[in-house]
């Protein structure tokens, strides 16, 4: 049977406390140590109750289903988002949007937003990550390391790939905000040592928004999520990209859980060079 542990951990450049939600999976017990999974938007993975759209990702039902098919356990260490006002798009861009609070895209947008991302990365890579190798029985290197998330949470996980890519191999970004910051997240793309292997997993609906009054939204979605596409296409072999464009695919966790055992099943199988 699996686990879902909560537990408290101190984010040190707000000085606030957050819950992090761990998925452990049934053979957790078993005498061997297991990959591990960093998702973002935690409250919205595991548990209806605590989801923020009356949906979740049903991440547990679908890792217990891989753990069924393949033997292959994976741990979920899930960090809820910064809740309140604008703070989650503050936590998942390192970039800050200056002109967000002048366009038609998000209208109660008044201020600057973004610009916490390298904090929230630094703080998964150089505080959590080595606190959860510790506590529970992780294979630690970045072979078995990953990192999902999806609209905001794909863009912090692009981006911490880029950071960081000597801790992280394997990135899911499902219906990725890239109309937030796409020139400067491109631009990271571009610079990305390449001696570090990835596996990338992008996907993206044709009916996404954020915003049901500004008709254009789809295709800033669709747009960026290619530009993203192409980009890492001239940088990374095949076997390690794979981008899906689902027809109808709107902007929900249903859709992402949907896609979701998909993403784990390219992430980890073995490439074919």
């Amino acid at each position: 049977m699996h686990q879902i542990i909560k537990d408290q951990v101190t984010i040190p450049y707000l000085g606030l406390e957050r819950t992090i939600r761990i998925y452990l999976p049934p053979n957790y017990e078993e005498n061997k140590s297991f990959p591990v999974i960093y998702m973002h938007d935690a409250q919205n993975l595991f548990d209806i109750e605590t989801s923020s759209y009356g949906a979740i990702w049903d991440v547990h039902t679908h890792l217990n289903d891989y753990y069924n098919q393949t033997g292959q356990g994976i741990i979920v260490v899930g960090i809820d988002n910064y809740e309140g006002g604008f703070n989650r798009l503050d936590e998942y861009s390192p970039w800050i949007n200056t002109e967000i609070k002048n366009n038609a895209l998000l209208a109660d947008i008044k201020e600057d937003v973004g610009g916490l991302g390298r904090d929230y990365i630094d703080f998964i890579v150089n505080e959590l990550k080595p606190m959860i190798d510790i506590k529970y029985k992780t294979l630690s290197d970045r072979e078995h390391t990953a990192m999902i998330g999806s609209s905001m949470g794909g863009l912090i996980s692009l981006y911490a790939a880029t950071d960081y890519p000597e801790i992280f191999s394997k990135i899911g970004a499902f219906s990725t905000a890239v109309w937030f910051a796409e020139e400067e997240l491109l631009y990271t793309i571009n610079k990305l040592d390449t001696s570090f292997p990835i596996k990338w997993y992008l996907d993206i609906g044709t009916n996404e928004t954020s915003n049901d009054e500004y008709s254009e939204f789809n295709q800033l979605y669709l747009s960026g999520s290619k530009s993203v596409y192409q980009t890492l296409k001239k940088k990374v072999s095949e076997p390690y990209l794979k981008f899906i464009i689902e027809d109808g695919g709107i902007h929900n966790e249903r859709d992402w859980s949907r896609r979701f055992p998909e993403a784990i099943r390219f992430l980890f199988e073995t490439p074919q060079n």
